[in-house]
C-alpha cells in the first residue's frame, strides 16, 4: 500500500519539476501573445485616438438615454407596488386568520402526532424483535447452509465412490463375459473330448472283443497246428494289432 503512494508522489514531482522547466517559456510566449492583442486594441495614432473619443462619447450618451428610461420605468413600477402592497396586506390578513386556523389544526395534529409516536415505539420495539429473530434465524440458515455442503460434499464423495464401484464393475463384467467365453470355449473342448473319449472307448471295446476273438482264434491254432506255428501266428496278430 505504501508502495504506490511512494510512486505516485515521486510521478507529481516529477510532472511539477518538469513544468517548472518549462513554465519560463510559456510564460514568455504568453507575455508576447498579450503585448500583440494590447497593441492590435489600442490607439497609436491622433485619429485614432480622436475616434476612440467620440465612440466613448456616443456610448455614454447612449447609456444616459437608458438610464432616463429605467427611472421612468422604476418609478412607474414604484406605483404598481405600492397599490400591490395594499393588496398584499388585505391578502396577509386574510393569511393570518388563516394561519389562526392552521395553528388549530397544528394543535390536533400535534396530538394525533403524539399518539403516532407511541405507535411508532411499539413498532420499533416490535422491529427489535423481528430483527432479533431475523439474526437468530440467519444464524441457523448459515448453520443450515453448512451442513448442507457438508452434505453435499458427502453426496460427491458417494457419487464418485458409486463410479468407481460401477467402473469396477462394469470391469468385473468385462472379465466375467470373457471368463463366460472362455468356460464356453472350455465347454465346447471338453464335450468334443468327451466325444472323442466315448469314440476311443468304443474303439476299445472293439478292439478288446477283436482280441478276445483272436485269442479264441490263437487257442483254436494251437489245439490244431502246435506250439511252434501258434507262436508265430500270435506275433504276427500282435504286430498287425500295434499297426492298427
Amino acid at each position: 500500500m505504501i508502495e504506490p503512494l511512494l510512486f505516485l508522489m515521486l510521478g507529481m514531482l516529477v510532472a511539477a519539476f518538469i513544468w517548472l522547466l518549462l513554465l519560463p517559456a510559456f510564460w514568455r510566449r504568453a507575455t508576447r501573445l498579450a503585448r500583440r492583442a494590447l497593441e492590435q486594441h489600442l490607439p497609436l495614432t491622433p485619429n485614432e485616438i480622436a475616434a476612440e473619443r467620440d465612440r466613448l462619447r456616443a456610448r455614454f450618451a447612449v447609456e444616459m438615454a437608458l438610464s432616463a428610461r429605467r427611472e421612468e420605468k422604476a418609478r412607474a413600477d414604484l406605483v404598481a407596488a405600492r397599490s400591490e402592497t395594499g393588496d398584499r396586506l388585505r391578502a396577509e390578513a386574510e393569511h393570518l386568520a388563516h394561519l389562526s386556523t392552521r395553528e388549530r389544526l397544528l394543535a390536533d395534529r400535534e396530538v394525533e402526532l403524539a399518539a403516532l409516536r407511541d405507535q411508532l415505539r411499539k413498532f420499533e420495539t416490535e422491529l427489535a424483535d423481528l430483527r432479533e429473530a431475523r439474526q437468530l434465524a440467519e444464524t441457523t440458515i448459515i448453520g443450515l447452509q453448512l451442513q448442507c455442503d457438508t452434505l453435499t460434499a458427502r453426496h460427491n464423495a458417494a457419487l464418485n465412490l458409486a463410479e468407481e464401484r460401477r467402473l469396477h464393475l462394469e470391469e468385473r463384467g468385462c472379465e466375467a463375459e470373457n471368463l463366460r467365453a472362455a468356460l464356453a470355449e472350455e465347454s465346447r473342448r471338453a464335450a468334443d473330448l468327451r466325444h472323442e473319449l466315448q469314440a476311443r472307448e468304443i474303439n476299445l471295446r472293439e478292439a478288446e472283443r477283436h482280441a478276445a476273438t483272436l485269442e479264441n482264434e490263437t487257442k483254436l491254432l494251437r489245439i490244431k497246428r502246435g506250439e511252434a506255428s501258434l507262436d508265430a501266428s500270435i506275433a504276427g496278430r500282435e504286430a498287425s494289432l500295434r499297426a492298427g
